[in-house]
């Protein structure tokens, strides 16, 4: 397949980084997001790109992909658009769905072998790989925990973290504060740490046991009793404990302020990314906040997890040289610098096992909450429609009739289950 143009907007953000080789055989195209600071970011990547090149005589030319035009680059490319050889890529299961055999990610079952995916957590292996198929390596993770302060805590008479609903109920009910007056001063629980709440449904469904839709991406799955548990949950914190707070689910809502202002006290599925901020941001938090794995559901702890991976795609001619290029950055020293350059958790215990990623209490917490991850993902090129955190999104309309208006649940549920069929059908 001929390689089309970069786009304008790519060629301009990264003429920096270009290198000046021309492709060839003894070159590849290898674009990666940007993450954390850009010039970091960059540095590492020219480093690694650098010593392979010393290594195997093979040019990797560098482009970033901007996140703010990072989906409609992923898309496009999903539909024919221009595309590099290899690349740092996500949502596999929904842009490989739109690609058919044709287009996007690009299987690499031949080369499995290559990467030794026993060194991986299992649940970041969920996001590369898509009905059975091997699309490379999950290299990056984006890991969600309990949150909570400690100071709050103690002041309330909670001495540990919550490790069941239950215990999340009552640690709630202890730490949520009324002035005289009856108006909260601190809410005892907020349930995410932005306003997605349709990512607060999903942790909640899975730890109930519930699955959004079956494995084909087919079938809606959601009218059920763990669904029902899952916004019984919802509900009752809202309305019947009343520890959470209603305008949480309106647009405009931030946790994080909330947070370090100490009117929350607890965030049921926080970003990893948060103890770095509160960190580098909020030192006078220092000592009054800590992470704690997920409590359990019914069924289990599972924590939304999303992930970026190392792939390649359709219509390479250097399919081989990718693979090897993919190969050598999944090493364990190049997993290591990735994650210290980029921010975000590595996706092999042996990396999270070493003293960067062990040198604070929060990190050692969020490579355990590693163990309980479970793919945002879902097998189907609807998936971002069903579930947008706006009002009209099936799965936030849902939530917002039986959590806010209080509607009836199996109402609401049934209708959610019919509306989303009828995408999956599209």
């Amino acid at each position: 397949m001929e390689k089309l143009k970069l786009t304008t907007a790519v060629l301009t953000l990264s003429a920096s980084f270009l290198t000046t080789a021309p492709a060839g055989a003894e070159s590849i195209e290898f674009w990666t997001q940007t993450y954390g600071d850009q010039i970091k970011w960059t540095a590492a990547i020219k480093e690694l790109t650098e010593a392979y090149e010393a290594e195997t005589g093979v040019k990797v030319n560098h482009e970033i992909v901007p996140w703010s035009s990072s989906r409609k680059t992923w898309l496009a490319v999903a539909q024919g658009g221009a595309a590099p050889d290899c690349a740092d890529m996500w949502w596999l299961h929904s842009f490989s769905a739109i690609g058919g055999d044709k287009f996007g990610p690009m299987p690499i079952n031949d080369f499995k072998s290559k990467f030794p995916v026993e060194d991986f957590y299992e649940g970041a292996l969920q996001d590369s790989t898509w009905r059975g198929d091997f699309y490379g390596v999950p290299w990056r993770g984006d890991i969600r925990a309990q949150l909570y302060r400690t100071d709050i805590a103690a002041e309330a008479g909670v001495t540990q973290a919550p490790e069941n609903w239950d215990e999340v109920i009552d640690a709630a009910k202890k730490m949520t504060k009324r002035g005289d007056n009856g108006e909260v001063e601190t809410w005892g629980y907020s349930f995410g740490s932005a306003a997605k709440v349709v990512d607060w449904l999903m942790p909640l469904y899975w730890q109930a046991g519930g699955e959004f839709m079956t494995d084909d991406g087919k079938t809606a799955t959601i009218d059920n009793d763990a669904m029902r548990k899952a916004l019984t949950f919802m509900h009752d914190m809202v309305n019947v404990h009343k520890v959470a707070d209603p305008d949480a689910f309106e647009k405009g809502y931030k946790a994080r302020p909330a947070f370090v202002a100490g009117k929350v006290a607890m965030i049921g599925s926080a970003e990893q990314a948060w103890g770095n901020r509160l960190e580098t941001e909020n030192p006078e938090m220092d000592g009054k906040w800590s992470f704690a794995r997920s409590a359990a559901g019914p069924a289990n702890r599972a924590s939304f997890s999303g992930a970026g991976y190392l792939g390649v795609l359709r219509g390479s001619e250097k399919v081989e040289q990718c693979v090897d290029w993919l190969a050598y950055l999944s090493k364990d020293d190049n997993m290591l610098k990735l994650s210290q350059a980029a921010g975000t958790v590595a996706t092999k215990p042996a990396v999270m096992a070493t003293d960067f990623w062990s040198d604070r209490p929060y990190k050692v917490v969020v490579a355990e909450a590693l163990e309980d991850a479970h793919t945002s993902q879902h097998p189907a090129p609807s998936w971002s429609a069903i579930s947008t955190s706006e009002p009209g999104g099936i799965l936030y309309d849902m939530i917002y009739s039986v959590v806010i208006e209080q509607e009836d649940m199996d109402e609401a549920i049934s209708s959610a289950q019919d509306l989303m069929q009828d995408q999956l059908d599209r």
